[in-house]
């Protein structure tokens, strides 16, 4: 009786154009060994009395003999935080990044709302395997607001020991650190808040769930593990402080921010990746462009090119 030979493809191959079978005489039918029908059952005819075999010999010229090569991979970018991360997205700083890198880059986010330093410990290895075939060229790091909030009884709630965080903070960025040579850590401080606008009369001043005050703190003690791993952060505390408006004009609750909250944030993150002496620099001025060289730029009557592949916004907008 005829056997009936398995044959696993290669996981790289795509599906390649069939060969035809060739119907010898002792009744197989035999295909080429590349042909992706193998995966699928024979229907046994007579008891089994087709048997399907892979052919070690080269196939017909216009069959594929190496595999398909696999598509470019850009560099990625991950946003890790709460919902200053989460929501970044809605015309603010993690869109604005998205923008800028958009053929450069590509940004994933990983933002979860309401999380602090404890939670993302526990998911940690999940979100960045140290097994990945790919890992990030950059990963920027925003927990603390969460984290700062004050106790509540029974001990319920999102609050974490400042030295639970800091140690939670350090335990991340090592991580990260350890994840390739070439992946960089940018972390974000614990930002202001606006308290009034977030509890107007509902609460006593000094009975709030979450002062300016401890988010000063937390954001101090971010900074301080930041300088002791050598990595780059951005003191949102400050930054988000420089104008005088700042609480009328940076949030949309007095803790998420504005379309003004967001350009602050942008606008540093960009800063540290213009200054940084990291090789290859991780600006999107110094980026390569993918593809740019199949660009053709719209031209002017003259004939001269009218733009560049390298443009983001339109006239008048610029960012460094």
């Amino acid at each position: 009786m005829s056997t009936l030979t398995k044959t696993t493809l290669p996981t790289s191959l795509l599906i390649p154009r069939r060969t035809k079978p060739i119907n010898s005489p002792n009744n197989k039918v035999v295909f080429h060994k590349n042909d992706h029908y193998l995966n699928k059952i024979v229907p046994q005819k007579k008891k089994a009395s087709f048997c399907i075999q892979a052919q070690a010999q080269e196939g017909e010229a216009s069959v594929p003999s190496s595999p398909i090569e696999s598509p470019s991979l850009r560099p990625t970018f991950v946003l890790f935080g709460s919902s200053i991360v989460e929501y970044s997205y809605f015309e603010g700083w993690g869109a604005t990044l998205a923008h800028l890198y958009a053929r450069q880059v590509d940004l994933i986010m990983r933002g979860y709302a309401g999380w602090n330093s404890r939670n993302a410990l526990q998911i940690l290895d999940r979100v960045f395997p140290k097994n990945a075939t790919q890992q990030p060229s950059l990963v920027i790091v925003y927990f603390g607001g969460n984290d700062a909030t004050n106790p509540r009884p029974g001990g319920n709630g999102p609050h974490v020991p400042l030295e639970e965080y800091k140690e939670n903070m350090k335990k991340i960025v090592i991580h990260l650190q350890s994840l390739s040579e070439k992946t960089r850590v940018i972390f974000l401080s614990t930002p202001p808040i606006n308290e009034d606008q977030i509890f107007g009369d509902s609460y006593p001043p000094d009975q709030r769930p979450k002062t300016n005050e401890s988010h000063r703190i937390y954001s101090e003690a971010g900074l301080e593990v930041s300088q002791e791993l050598n990595i780059k952060a951005v003191d949102l505390w400050s930054a988000i402080q420089e104008r005088e408006d700042w609480k009328d004009v940076s949030f949309i609750d007095g803790i998420h921010f504005s379309d003004e909250g967001s350009k602050v944030v942008s606008r540093e993150i960009l800063k540290v990746l213009r200054e940084a002496d990291w090789e290859p620099s991780l600006h999107w001025r110094d980026m390569p462009i993918e593809f740019e060289e199949y660009y053709t730029p719209p031209t002017g009557p003259g004939g001269e090119p009218t733009d560049e592949p390298s443009s983001r916004f339109p006239p008048g907008v610029e960012w460094d």
